[in-house]
């Protein structure tokens, strides 16, 4: 009988450690922000411009984009990550607007990326997962992806990356998040820009906007 014990022992403890294993690498990327949100290891994203939404940042964007939109308008039109960050926030569901607070845009090469307050109820839990039980009512977020054209006078921002804290989403769990803070379905932030607008370069120091050849 004693062997029989040993026995079934050590199969209750492989089993306990293979399904540990596996939500383990489920949530590998969670449990690494958790342990770097007690280590304290930095988890920010560099860049050479950032700036934060402000009411006169969005006047100054909507005065380029309207110079933009006439007929005798500039070439191009250069906003800065302050007059980006007010677009962006402008273009969230009304709800995901009130849940945002200093909205903050850090540009990079091809891609920027939001940072901002967030109030996490406005997610429900079935979108957080086992994150809702850890999450305080308000936690620094961070949303990153590329942007491109999307068609005449709509800018497509794609966010590919999500982190609340320091815990990083899944790629797959992305799109739904995205459509919680815009109410749409494709997981597409979109920016309004005149349908003057033929493209898009995303750098360190700006966002340039270049007419559409006719």
């Amino acid at each position: 009988m004693g062997c029989l014990r040993n026995v079934f022992a050590m199969v209750g403890c492989a089993t306990v450690l293979l399904v540990g294993g596996v939500a383990a690498w489920q949530y590998r990327a969670q449990l690494s922000g958790l342990y770097r949100s007690f280590a304290g290891t930095p988890g920010g994203l560099g860049g050479a411009s950032t700036g934060i939404a402000t009411d006169s940042a969005l006047a100054s964007a909507i005065a380029k984009r309207d110079a933009m939109a006439r007929r005798d308008g500039p070439v191009y039109i250069v906003l800065s990550a302050a007059e980006l960050a007010a677009l962006v926030r402008d273009g969230l569901d009304p709800a995901a607007r009130a849940a945002l607070d200093s909205v903050t845009v850090v540009l990079a090469r091809d891609r920027f990326t939001l940072r901002a307050r967030l109030n996490t109820r406005i997610f429900t839990d079935d979108l957080l997962g086992p994150l809702a039980r850890v999450l305080d009512a308000q936690e620094p977020v961070i949303i990153a992806g590329p942007a491109r054209m999307d068609g005449p006078g709509l800018v497509a921002w794609r966010p590919d990356a999500f982190t609340i804290r320091q815990f990083p989403f899944p790629a797959s769990a992305v799109p739904r998040l995205v459509n919680r803070l815009t109410g749409r379905d494709d997981g597409v932030l979109p920016i309004v820009v005149p349908p003057t607008v033929g493209d898009l370069r995303v750098r360190a120091d700006g966002v340039t906007f270049y007419r559409r050849i006719q």
